[in-house]
């Protein structure tokens, strides 16, 4: 095998921090060349650290301990891994029996030793804290500030991994816990209730996360009642409370100054009124009330929330 590069990596900081037989800390790691397997990039010149899609073939902490050798520390905006769930699966060697006999069947034989490893999710618990805990700290150097790490598990490891999280990215550093619900249990449990969620942990890299906000469409009810008027160019908007809770200065609009109502205060200070006021984005009431207007074409729509 030729010789690898020496990755240094830095100690976990957080707390809580859980405990193990053989627990060993991860100072270092050496990269050696990994087998890339493809590269794909929509926009060329050629593959860089940074740019275009890469898919190596290989056990994960090797291609980890590889991307940071090769530029990448640092440079990992999002990272999203489905670690073992420890289920006690094994997804290579399956047993089939045939005739009155009764012959088992192993299927799988053909694979690698390192192959069968991968596709079996049976674990000490010792070994599998040790195993992600190494590679969650070979992350924690991939990701960039403002990147964060989404780790998905079910109910057998989600307690044991939030420690981990919380003693490598500091438990500060959650921004997330999202519930998944999977399936729905049709028939009667006997002994529990089904487990029908997994669990997604989203953890930041640094103080402050990247979040670009999702949205859907507002429902055809909603714009009925809440969007229900056309201006002069038949641009669809609605009409909104121009005031909120606490007290408020009066404030000029156009050529009229109006006191805000009692216990209230505009929602805008004078230079965005004037600026509103020339786009007409602010109309009356029969009472001398003004209104907001909102356009249809200009709202982004409900916050999708997980």
């Amino acid at each position: 095998m030729p010789d690898g590069k020496t990755v240094t990596i830095k100690p976990a900081k957080g707390r809580p921090m859980l405990t193990w037989v053989g627990k060993r800390p991860l100072h270092r790691v050496t990269a050696y060349p990994a087998q890339l397997v493809e590269v794909f990039d929509p926009q060329p010149p050629a593959h860089s650290a940074g740019e275009g899609n890469l898919l190596f073939h290989g056990d994960n902490k090797d291609v980890l301990a590889y991307l940071l050798a090769n530029g990448y520390r640092g440079k990992v905006n999002m990272i999203y891994i489905d670690p073992p769930f420890d289920s006690g699966a094994d997804y290579v060697r399956k047993v089939a029996l045939r005739g009155v006999s009764g012959t088992a069947k192993l299927e799988g034989e053909a694979y690698t030793l390192g192959e069968q490893i991968q596709y079996t999710d049976i674990w000490a618990n010792d070994n599998y804290l040790q195993f992600m805990h190494e590679r969650l700290l070979l992350m924690k150097e991939l990701l960039a500030d403002g990147g964060c790490i989404i780790v998905h598990c079910d109910y057998r490891k989600t307690h044991h991994l939030r420690h981990l999280l919380d003693e490598i990215f500091g438990a500060e550093s959650l921004l997330n816990e999202i519930i998944w619900q999977k399936t729905r249990v049709s028939k009667v449990q006997s002994v529990s209730f089904g487990n029908i969620h997994d669990t997604l942990w989203v953890f930041s890299a640094g103080p402050v996360a990247n979040f670009n906000a999702q949205f859907e469409d507002y429902s055809a009810d909603y714009v009925e009642s809440h969007y229900n008027l056309l201006d002069e160019n038949e641009r669809q908007y609605g009409l909104w409370d121009f005031t909120q809770n606490g007290q408020g200065p009066a404030r000029r609009f156009g050529n009229r100054e109006i006191t805000p109502p009692a216990g209230k205060h505009w929602i805008w200070g004078q230079e965005r009124i004037d600026r509103a006021l020339s786009e007409n984005r602010i109309e009356f009431t029969s009472s001398g009330m003004p209104r907001l207007r909102r356009y249809l074409d200009e709202a982004k729509g409900v916050t999708i929330q997980p």
